[in-house]
């Protein structure tokens, strides 16, 4: 995959595997652009991209193969982090991102909470940032306010937020209390046709609770920003088996 650089005036943003901002004040803000001067050498981006990239926070870490275990400040890392951190070891790519999350992560302050999110996220791979964020979906209507009460207005930047202790954190509560956000297989399937799409960041600090239902692809949180607007056909529209049991299970809430 070719990396693609979007340049602005304090920060660089380059795009491969995963997403990485590189403010102005980065040294590598002003290698990256005294390459470019000399015409898109995408080897030598790759080796400056790669270039500390936060190597002082991977001493952190200690991977312990005899034991199939990985440790981030002598607490194990969960299964779906873990493969994510072997498989970006495996492919060269800088792991500084996993650990912003994981900072993030302890912020917050149910544990429950914690363990739900390594399943949704593994369940159905959604991307994490580079500042510690992930990607999630939302579903709105035309007129870009939220489907469930119509009020909350979804414009690109914003960020929607309500006091956590508002949101139920029962995970055995399907539709409830608070800021609501899914996956893909779960988007394509809510008020499809009537809808405009959205990606959003969420602070795993702020993730409440993934319902037992709808097999984890949807989630409440107490705060989420508003990232860029996508097209329904940006992904294949092939029916997993995963969304064949999604239509069953909306079609029988409906009921």
């Amino acid at each position: 995959m070719t990396i693609n650089l979007h340049i602005m005036p304090q920060s660089l943003i380059a795009i491969d595997e995963i997403t990485s901002t590189i403010p102005a004040t980065d040294s590598r803000y002003s290698k990256i652009l005294k390459v470019l001067s000399n015409g898109f050498d995408e080897d030598k981006i790759r080796e400056i991209l790669n270039f500390k990239d936060g190597s002082d926070k991977e001493d952190r870490i200690e991977v312990k193969l005899e034991e199939d275990t990985i440790t981030i400040d002598k607490v194990e890392m969960p299964t779906g982090l873990r493969k994510s951190f072997l498989d970006l070891q495996r492919r060269h790519k800088p792991r500084a991102y996993l650990l912003t999350f994981w900072d993030k992560l302890q912020k917050n302050p149910n544990q429950k909470s914690i363990e739900m999110l390594y399943q949704f996220l593994e369940h159905n791979g959604h991307p994490i940032m580079s500042d510690g964020c992930f990607i999630a979906y939302k579903a709105v209507q035309m007129n870009l306010k939220d489907h469930h009460s119509g009020t909350n207005e979804h414009k690109i930047g914003k960020i929607l937020r309500m006091e956590r202790k508002e949101v139920n954190p029962d995970p055995n509560e399907t539709c409830s209390t608070g800021l609501h956000v899914c996956s893909w297989e779960y988007l394509k399937e809510f008020h499809s046709g009537d809808s405009r799409y959205f990606e959003v960041l969420v602070n795993p600090a702020d993730v409440v609770a993934v319902p037992n239902d709808y097999n984890g692809t949807k989630m409440r949180v107490c705060a989420y920003k508003v990232y860029k607007e996508i097209k329904s056909e940006r992904k294949d529209e092939k029916l997993t088996t995963q969304t064949k049991a999604l239509q069953k299970a909306i079609k029988k809430k409906k009921k």
